[in-house]
């Protein structure tokens, strides 16, 4: 595997056999969650094994709940909590993390070609939220993507060794990764 940085964003190109794990870094001005989740799907009716959570995003009045969406099942979990309009905490909810966590500890027992977690964030860069579920994948050579903010990459890097692929939030780039992926 070869990988080529473009400057200024430092976003890998692929230009040989693309690696097993890879982040999409967003931009702002696409729908990342409907991208993935599209891309997701999309693979599922040409026949793929794509598993995993994919997040959305519920207005509820002033608030505005995060969920996250088992891709093959369609099961979603709520993460948020309603801590009160005062409150400056993290509303992640923990355990309703733990709880959706279960949709990525089978993926490796269903022999997906393709596993899609929500984020890899605050939690993960700190070894916490899904990251143990990430590695058990990757060490099971299981292609892995997700998504991660600019603020979280210098974590990524580290937590991936540097071996991922980092691809622009746009269609064409997730279907060459995953073209590449497959030798296609």
């Amino acid at each position: 595997m070869t990988c080529k940085k473009l400057e200024p964003l430092g976003i890998l190109t692929l230009t040989t056999a693309a690696p097993r794990i890879a982040a999409v870094v967003p931009n702002g001005a696409a729908d990342i969650d409907a991208l993935i989740s599209a891309f997701a799907h999309d693979l599922i009716a040409q026949g793929w094994r794509v598993c995993g959570l994919v997040q959305e995003f519920l207005a509820d009045g002033p608030n505005c709940e995060v969920t996250l969406v088992d891709i093959a099942a369609g099961t979603r979990y709520g993460i948020s909590q309603r801590l009160g309009s005062q409150s400056t905490a993290c509303r992640l909810d923990p355990g309703a993390l733990a709880e959706a966590s279960v949709v990525m500890r089978r993926i490796a027992d269903e022999n997906a070609d393709l596993a899609i977690f929500n984020r890899f964030a605050g939690m993960e860069a700190a070894g916490d939220g899904l990251a143990a579920e990430m590695l058990a994948l990757m060490s099971n050579d299981i292609p892995v993507l997700t998504v991660v903010q600019q603020k979280h990459l210098a974590a990524w890097r580290h937590f991936t060794g540097g071996l991922a692929a980092e691809l622009p939030a746009e269609r064409s780039a997730l279907d060459g990764w995953f073209r590449a992926l497959h030798g296609g």
